[in-house]
Order: structure tokens, then sequence, then C-alpha cells
């Protein structure tokens, strides 16, 4: 095995495990701030230009690509947040008094 085959190799290894961890996070709920989502997704973004050049001729950096595009939409999506929040009393008592018009 070469060198640059070898730096290739850890190049596609330490992106896995970190997109993997960002994944573990998101489905864990660590990262409930949407703030952070934004930073988390714009350097998911970094990461997928470095990746960019060995797209052509490593399979697994294409696959890796195609992850890291579908875990910054899940990142940002807006749905997820809102479904993971609950909603605050206030909005819940609002709620009720309009339904029941009391």
């Amino acid at each position: 095995m070469s060198a640059e085959t070898n730096i290739y190799e850890n190049v596609i290894k330490y992106f896995e495990a970190e997109f993997g961890e960002v994944k573990r996070k998101l489905e864990e709920g660590d990262l409930d701030d949407f703030k952070e989502r934004v930073v988390v997704s714009q350097k998911i973004t970094e990461a997928l230009h470095l990746l960019s050049p060995y797209v052509r001729t490593e399979w697994r950096a294409r696959q890796l690509v195609k992850d890291g595009e579908k875990l910054k939409k899940e990142l940002l999506s807006v749905r997820d947040m809102i479904r993971q929040k609950p909603l605050p009393v206030f909005v819940i008592c609002f709620a009720t008094k309009l339904v029941c018009g009391s």
C-alpha cells in the first residue's frame, strides 16, 4: 500500500468517524440548539469541500459526501426542531383558552 493510498484511507476514516459522531448526537438529542446545528452544518460543508478532490477516484468518498449532504439536511430541518421541543406552558394555556372559549 502506497503512502498516498494510506493518506486517502486515513482521511476517509476520519470523516466517517466525525460524521458518525454528529449523527449519534443528533439522534440522542444532544444538538437541540439551532445555532449549534447551523455551526455544525457549516463545518460539514467545509469537510465536504475538502473531500471533493477524492470523489472521482474513491467510491467511499462519494458515499461520504452523499451521507454528509443528508446529515446537513437533517441538522437544518426546522420540522425536527419543532417536533423535539416541548411547547411552553403559556402556549398550551393560550391554546386551551382559544379552543374551550373560557
